[in-house]
C-alpha cells in the first residue's frame, strides 16, 4: 500500500460525499511497529480502513478513536507509550508513537486529487498544521522553490529556510516553527521512471508490482494488442512503436530504470545498445547466460567498452531461485528497490563478458 492509493481512495470517498479520517504517524521514539509517515484511511459506519499505522494493539485502539471523529472536520492527537509488561496486551517495544488524526469533508476533494498525482512533481512537500481540535489544515507545495507556493504559508524567512532544508534532505518530520507553530512536513519525492521494453506476461506483472512501489511505469512494445491500457492499467504511459531510435522519443535520465523483456533477442540487443548510451540508474535484460554473453560480445565487437557493458544486470533480478513468473517478478522488482535504496553497493552479482556461474534464466 502506498500513499497515492490512500489519497486516491480518499478522493473517491469525498467525491461521493463521505467524510474520511486520515491517520498519520508523525513522530516515534525507540522501537515501534509503525514508522514516521505510515498512514491509514478510515471511513464509513463500519469503520473500513486502507493502509496501516503499525497493526496490532495500536491500530485497534486508533480505529476505535477515529470512527468517533467522522462526523465533523477536526484534528486529534494520540500518543501511545509502548512500555507494557510481558503479560499485558499493550506492546512491549519500549518506544512511543504519536499519531495525527484528521477528519476531512468534501471541501478537501481538490487537495486529495492533487495528492493523488503528487509523485509527478519535483521538490514537492505536504505541510500539515498540528492544532487540535481545529479543522485540518494541509497544504501541498508543488514546488518548494517557487515563491508563489510558499506565500500561502505566511512563514517567516527563518521558517522558510528550515523548510527548504528539510525538503532538500528528503526528510519527513515533525518540527516547531520559531513562532511555536507545530507542523508535520512530508517531502514528496519525484517517483522514478521505469521503462519496460516488451509487453508480455512478465511485463504485466512487473508493471503492476513496480507501480505499487511508486515507480512511474512506461511500457513500450510494437504490438498494440499487447501494449494497451487493459493489460497495463497501472502504467503511466504506453507507447506502441518500433524499437528503433528509442532515445529520440523518450527522455531517459540518471534516475530512470530500464527493463528489457521483449519477445526476442534481436530486439533485446537493439534496445540494450541504445540504453547503454544513457545514464540510466539501472539497466536489466532478461535472458539465459548464453544469450546474455552472446549479446554482450556482439556489442563489444561494435566497440562498446567493457566498463559500459558491466552496467548490465543480466540475468536480471536478485538470486532467490525464482522459477515461476510471480517469483521472477519478485526478484526483478526487488533488484529495482535495492538499486533505488542502496545504489550499486554492495557489489552487484550480475553478468559481465566473462560469466562466472552456470546459472540460467528462461526467457
Amino acid at each position: 500500500m502506498n500513499d497515492r492509493e490512500i489519497y486516491s481512495k480518499a478522493a473517491r470517498l469525498l467525491k461521493a460525499g463521505q467524510n474520511v479520517v486520515l491517520i498519520t504517524v508523525i513522530s516515534t521514539t525507540g522501537s515501534t511497529p509503525g514508522k514516521v509517515g505510515y498512514k491509514m484511511l478510515l471511513w464509513g459506519e463500519d469503520a473500513q480502513t486502507l493502509g496501516t499505522v503499525g497493526g496490532g494493539f495500536i491500530e485497534a485502539q486508533i480505529i476505535n478513536i477515529a470512527k468517533n471523529l467522522l462526523s465533523k472536520s477536526q484534528t486529534h492527537l494520540c500518543l501511545f507509550n509502548l512500555d507494557g509488561a510481558a503479560q499485558d496486551p499493550k506492546p512491549i517495544c519500549g518506544g512511543s508513537i504519536e499519531l495525527l488524526l484528521e477528519t476531512f469533508d468534501k471541501d478537501s476533494l481538490p487537495l486529495f486529487k492533487d495528492l493523488s498525482s503528487a509523485g509527478n512533481l519535483a521538490n514537492a512537500a505536504l505541510i500539515s498544521f498540528i492544532a487540535p481540535p481545529k479543522p485540518p489544515r494541509k497544504i501541498l507545495l508543488k514546488n518548494i522553490d517557487r515563491p508563489d507556493d510558499l506565500s500561502s504559508l505566511n512563514f517567516s524567512p527563518e521558517a522558510v529556510n528550515s523548510l527548504k532544508q528539510i525538503v532538500a534532505k528528503q526528510q519527513t518530520t515533525k518540527t516547531t516553527l520559531p513562532d511555536g507553530t507545530q507542523i508535520f512536513v512530508e517531502t514528496i519525492p519525484l517517483h522514478p521512471m521505469l521503462f519496460i521494453f516488451g509487453a508480455g506476461h512478465l511485463a504485466c506483472r512487473i508493471s503492476k508490482c513496480a507501480a505499487s512501489l511508486n515507480f512511474r511505469v512506461t511500457v513500450w512494445d510494437d504490438r498494440p494488442e499487447f501494449a494497451n491500457k487493459d493489460r497495463f492499467p497501472d502504467a503511466a504511459q504506453i507507447i506502441v512503436d518500433g524499437f528503433d531510435n528509442v532515445l529520440d522519443k523518450v527522455d531517459i535520465s540518471d534516475d530512470s530504470y530500464i527493463i528489457i523483456v521483449t519477445r526476442g533477442h534481436t530486439s533485446d540487443e537493439l534496445i540494450l545498445e541504445q540504453a547503454l548510451k544513457t545514464n540510466a540508474k539501472y539497466i536489466g535484460m532478461i535472458g539465459s547466460r548464453k544469450k546474455t554473453s552472446t549479446i554482450l560480445n556482439n556489442l563489444k565487437k561494435r566497440k562498446v567498452p567493457p566498463q559500459t557493458l558491466s552496467r548490465v544486470y543480466s540475468p536480471i533480478g536478485i538470486s532467490i531461485g525464482a522459477v515461476t513468473p510471480e517469483e521472477i517478478t519478485l526478484s526483478i522488482v526487488a533488484e529495482l528497490v535495492k538499486t533505488k535504496r542502496l545504489g550499486h553497493a554492495p557489489k552487484p552479482d550480475h553478468m559481465t563478458i566473462a560469466p562466472t556461474k552456470p546459472q540460467d534464466q528462461k526467457q
